[in-house]
This record gives structure tokens, C-alpha cells and sequence, in this order.
């Protein structure tokens, strides 16, 4: 009789127990809800999340290694930029094979399409209403989840700090002739958005200037950086974000804010709709626009989605208020991507 009690009582303490492991309390990091109870319990249940995204690995590595301390869910990240980000996702999903929880790129023309398609699930964050419009879908489809920004790059082994210009326009000076780093415009969005911001701040005229004074012309970022730091090109309009981290690693570089202003470049991204880890994936998607996601997101210099945010904090640099942070409008970007490219590759790429 004992023995039969003492079985049934074990079978009910291990019915019990999955339940009990599972339970989650709800995730709130200074002070701000992020996940109600109900969704991080289903979060933990599923585990893990993965992500497809277009920002560098180092760059979003301080956001991913506090959304895992912050949740205790593993993260899997596959960095691709936007062309071929854009490619695998639709050969995944038209295949009912999409391996990715959430995506994100660059690019807000082929974000349009994923949406179009129905490879990008409605889901809004908890602060949606406060979120700037200009920065997210209005029905929920995607937010910025970041903003980086362009700069002038320097190679201060090559250039006395007395030369260094203090805005585009003085890079347009022909002693820099071929002496100047850029991506082409149809690399991606980034450097989409950088081309369209010469051209409206300095005029229609500004990439014929540009194509003047032979700039070295570079399929991404990559490329164009090992040859800033190796001094190929003394100067190069580049992310911030690449400059602090070639700074960490002791490379000889400075970087300026231009006087006309700051080009910057969204990501775009939110949870996929065949998710196979939904809960997971929203967690990860409120998270990255949170103010601990957004202050983790400053950390490589980039600006934050949350409306609390501050500008990025570098040491050794100031950098401008998010206000000064110029974007092309969501309702600009077919426009741009598909005459205004076509006509910088005319006129840059002539030769």
C-alpha cells in the first residue's frame, strides 16, 4: 500500500514538474517591462531564437550577449548583408523552409517586398505609440531597430591633423583627388542613404563633383576599411562603428562628423511569420528597441530605437543629438532605389 502511494505520488510530482521549469516571471530591465509573464514563459519553453540580421557580428555582439544574460535564451546569429540576406530568405521561405525567427536589413525597398510577400509577421512592441512614425511600419510590420551613421574617416598616419576637412564639400577639394574611400551606391541601403544625403545637402550637382575628383570605389565597407587602415586611401566616408572598432584594436585612425549633418542608415527587421520559435523571436524584437537593448546598441556607435535613447557613447567622442540624424523618408526609398541609383552609377561610374 505504501509502495503504490509512493508511486503515485512520484508520478504526480513529475506531472507537475515541466510546468513548474517552464514558469517564467515577466522580464523587466530598468524599470520597463519587456516581456509580460505569459510570453517569457513561452519563450523559455521554446528556448532559443534565431536571427538573421545585416548588422556586422561585433557590432550587435554587446545587444546579443545582454539578451542572453538578461533572458537566459540562446541566440543564434547569421550575418548577411542585404542582397544576399534578401535572396536566402525568399529561397527559404518559398520553399516552407525559413530557419530564421526574426530577419533584418538595410535595404527598406526589399523589406517592402518580404512584407508584401508574407515573410514578415505583425508584431508591435510594447511602446509602439511612442515610437517616432518615421522609423516604423504603421501596422507593425517593421521598426528601425537601429540607426548607424556615416563619417569621414582619417588615416592620421597619412593626414596632419590640420588638414583634416571638417565637412563633405571640403572633400571635394581636388587635392583629395582619388584620394577618397566610398561605397557603391548599390551596395545597399547604407550607401544608398549615403549618396542620396550628398546629393540633397550639396546640391544635384554633387556627384558630378564627386565623380571629378576619382574617388576609389569599393563593393562594401570591408574592403574600403583594410584600406583606410593600411593607408591606401587617406580618407573614407564609413560607418562610425567600423572606425571605434578599428580605434579598440589601436589602428591609427580619427573620424569627423561633417558639418552638413549626419547620414543615417537604418536596419529594418522584426519576428518572421513562420517563426519556429514565435515567442522567442518577439522577446528578441522588443528587446533589441528597449532602452537596455537601445543603450547596448550604443555601445558601436550606432543610435538607438527607443524613445529614451541617447546618442552613442564613445570615449574621446561626442556625438550629435539623435534630431541631427538625417534618414530617407520609408515613402523615398523606391524613388531612390530605382532611379536615383541608376543615375549615380551614370555619373560616378562613367569611366
Amino acid at each position: 500500500m505504501f509502495a503504490r502511494l509512493l508511486t503515485s505520488a512520484t508520478v504526480l510530482i513529475l506531472a507537475l514538474a515541466p510546468a513548474a521549469a517552464v514558469r517564467a516571471q515577466a522580464l523587466v530591465v530598468a524599470g520597463e517591462e519587456i516581456a509580460d509573464a505569459r510570453l517569457m514563459t513561452a519563450a523559455k519553453a521554446e528556448g532559443k531564437v534565431t536571427v538573421y540580421g545585416g548588422r556586422p557580428t561585433e557590432s550587435i555582439k554587446p545587444v546579443i550577449d545582454a539578451f542572453m544574460a538578461d533572458t537566459g535564451l540562446q541566440l543564434d546569429y547569421i550575418r548577411l548583408g542585404s542582397a544576399a540576406m534578401y535572396d536566402r530568405v525568399i529561397a527559404e521561405f518559398s520553399a516552407s523552409k525559413l530557419g530564421a525567427d526574426y530577419a533584418d536589413m538595410s535595404d527598406l525597398a526589399l523589406i517592402a517586398d518580404w512584407v508584401k510577400r508574407g515573410v514578415l509577421a505583425k508584431h508591435k512592441v510594447p511602446w509602439d505609440a511612442r515610437i517616432p512614425a518615421e522609423i516604423k511600419h504603421p501596422d507593425g510590420y517593421w521598426y528601425y531597430i537601429s540607426r548607424s551613421i556615416y563619417v569621414i574617416g582619417i588615416n592620421a598616419a597619412e593626414v596632419a591633423e590640420k588638414d583634416y576637412p571638417k565637412s563633405y564639400a571640403d572633400t571635394l577639394d581636388p587635392k583629395w583627388k582619388g584620394k577618397v574611400g566610398t561605397q557603391t551606391m548599390d551596395s545597399g541601403g547604407s550607401a544608398a542613404t549615403l549618396h542620396a544625403f550628398l546629393r540633397v545637402k550639396l546640391g544635384d550637382d554633387a556627384w558630378k563633383r564627386l565623380a571629378q575628383n576619382e574617388p576609389r570605389i569599393y563593393p562594401n565597407s570591408a574592403p574600403e576599411l583594410t584600406d583606410l587602415v593600411r593607408g591606401r586611401i587617406p580618407l573614407a566616408y564609413i560607418d562610425a562603428g567600423s572606425i571605434v572598432t578599428q580605434l579598440q584594436s589601436g589602428a591609427p585612425l580619427k573620424m569627423v562628423f561633417p558639418r552638413e549633418g549626419l547620414a543615417g542608415y537604418g536596419v529594418f527587421g522584426n519576428v518572421t511569420s513562420t517563426a519556429p520559435h514565435p515567442n522567442a523571436a518577439r522577446v528578441w524584437m522588443n528587446y533589441l528597441v528597449s532602452k537596455r537593448g537601445s543603450s547596448e546598441m550604443s555601445k558601436s556607435a550606432s543610435y538607438g530605437t527607443h524613445p529614451d535613447a541617447t546618442p552613442p557613447s564613445i570615449p574621446g567622442f561626442k556625438f550629435p543629438a539623435p534630431s541631427e540624424v538625417w534618414a530617407i523618408a520609408p515613402d523615398r526609398w523606391e524613388t531612390i532605389r530605382e532611379s536615383w541609383v541608376e543615375e549615380w552609377k551614370k555619373t560616378v561610374l562613367k569611366n
